[in-house]
């Protein structure tokens, strides 16, 4: 047979990943058949049955297993080498790959985004939007090159530094008793309430939570509608009240949609971070992004 190539290598990578023939011939441009003769020769090559084949799916042996290891490992570092020798070419081109919370990447990253991309239009960008937990994972095993996220575990593999303040501000609905108040709402009165939350895993809802708890206050009740959207709308409708990220109430607020309240005892907040390996050597086009921040 020939010998093994990194395109053989490349292709059984994807089929890995994604555990389907079909999805990786799709991905790579290549016939179904093309990808079960490359992956067939791979075999012949080590001696040893790389995948099962349970109906459309596949999953891998053993030696499969042991085989992406190892390619996800020298992939990584060939990507790495690329993108140092994009950076020679003055960021006229490369990719950043950067990972956001929901709040980040729906209402703060858009206008960095434009800012950067004016800069350098000639960087690809890639950005994945998920929880913080799961940004955090994806930073954490070289997907992506940075994250900015609500809340970041402590890790001794990670640079985590806050680039941005967040304030959480009292919601309710122009027609709710409280919308007319001129002096700040008690924490307590929040008992007296439905609360509103967007999704219980998400950094602003931890927030609230701690607040909440360390206060001794329950709500009357709590509502949790899956997206930030989803609580502002219920808001509107008067179904309850919510404590939100100010960056996601401007439009809102401006057009008198919803009202925001002062808390007795000031403004209650966070601070948002930046993350990244602290033994991946940042791209230029990463390093470019930081200072956008900055």
């Amino acid at each position: 047979m020939d010998p093994m190539n990194l395109n053989q290598l490349r292709i059984f990578h994807c089929a890995a990943k994604l555990s389907n023939f079909t999805r990786a011939a799709e991905e790579l441009h290549l016939t179904q058949p093309g990808i079960s003769k490359h992956l067939k020769a791979l075999e012949e090559y080590y001696g040893a049955q790389l995948f099962d084949r349970l109906g459309r799916k596949v999953v891998l042996t053993q030696a499969g297993e042991a085989l992406f290891e190892a390619t996800n490992a020298a992939f990584n570092l060939l990507d790495q080498a690329k993108t140092r020798i994009d950076d020679l070419s003055g960021l006229m081109a490369g990719k950043l790959a950067i990972g956001t919370s929901v709040t980040i990447g729906t209402y703060i990253l858009p206008e960095k985004l434009v800012r950067f991309r004016q800069r350098y239009p000639g960087i690809k960008i890639k950005v994945e939007t998920a929880l913080s937990g799961q940004v955090t994972e994806l930073v954490l095993d070289n997907t992506l090159e940075l994250g900015l996220v609500g809340h970041c575990a402590p890790d001794t593999r990670l640079v985590v530094e806050p680039f941005m303040k967040d304030p959480l501000l009292l919601v309710v609905s122009p027609r709710h008793p409280w919308a007319a108040r001129k002096t700040p709402v008690p924490l307590q009165e929040l008992a007296s309430q439905t609360l509103l939350v967007s999704n219980c895993g998400a950094g602003t809802c931890r927030i609230v939570d701690a607040l909440l708890t360390k206060s001794g206050i329950t709500p009357e009740g709590v509502v949790e509608l899956g997206t930030t959207e989803g609580v502002k709308e219920a808001i509107a409708a008067d179904l309850g009240v919510s404590l939100l990220s100010g960056h996601v109430l401007k439009k809102e607020l401006a057009s008198g949609v919803l009202a925001a309240l002062a808390l007795e005892g000031g403004e209650p907040g966070r601070d948002l971070y930046l993350i990244y390996r602290k033994d991946h050597s940042l791209s230029r086009a990463a390093r470019a992004f930081l200072d956008l921040l900055d």
